[in-house]
């Protein structure tokens, strides 16, 4: 049997046309990272001020606390770390800080409990943190010996660290 011409063309280039044996790659793409929570948001201001004005030594004790506002804005399940480290602490105080003349001090009160805040620079935890965070406090002076008359001035540090 006798194919036509034309069919044999065709046969012939399909043959033509087809591997011999076909090699195949393949390769894997690995998709992957981390999401990280984003940080607070400090929403005070980072120079606070708690300035008592005139006042004489012998109403120290009688003073009005002073608000050092401290808010921070953070997002659902946030932790964090702060710590207080007073330029100079009273000694054998963690909390009161030398004020900046002698026997005159100052303690810094949480206004969440009224507790008196350690001013070592030791750290507090806070874990499951969300929206606004406020972290504010009142400093009250204390004469802790004969205060005489004239300026006086110190300064602490707080540091917040997002974990």
């Amino acid at each position: 049997m006798k194919l036509p011409s034309s069919l044999a063309a065709a046969v012939i280039a399909g043959l033509a046309c087809t591997p011999v044996s076909a090699v195949t790659d393949s390769v894997t793409i690995n998709v992957s990272g981390t999401l990280t929570r984003p940080p607070c948001t400090l929403t005070s201001s980072k120079t606070l001020t708690a300035n008592f004005g005139n006042l004489r030594y012998d109403q120290i004790a009688s003073a009005p606390m002073i608000d050092i506002p401290v808010t921070l804005t953070c997002p659902p399940n946030s932790s964090l770390s702060i710590s207080i480290k007073a330029s100079n602490l009273v000694q054998g105080s963690t909390t009161q800080a030398w004020a900046g003349k002698d026997y005159l001090g100052y303690f810094l009160y949480l206004n969440s409990d009224n507790s008196a805040v350690d001013m070592t620079g030791v750290k507090r935890n806070l874990t499951n943190q969300r929206g606004t965070v406020d972290l504010s406090m009142k400093a009250k002076l204390n004469a802790f010996g004969a205060v005489s008359e004239g300026a006086f001035s110190a300064s602490a540090v707080i540091s917040i660290e997002y974990l």
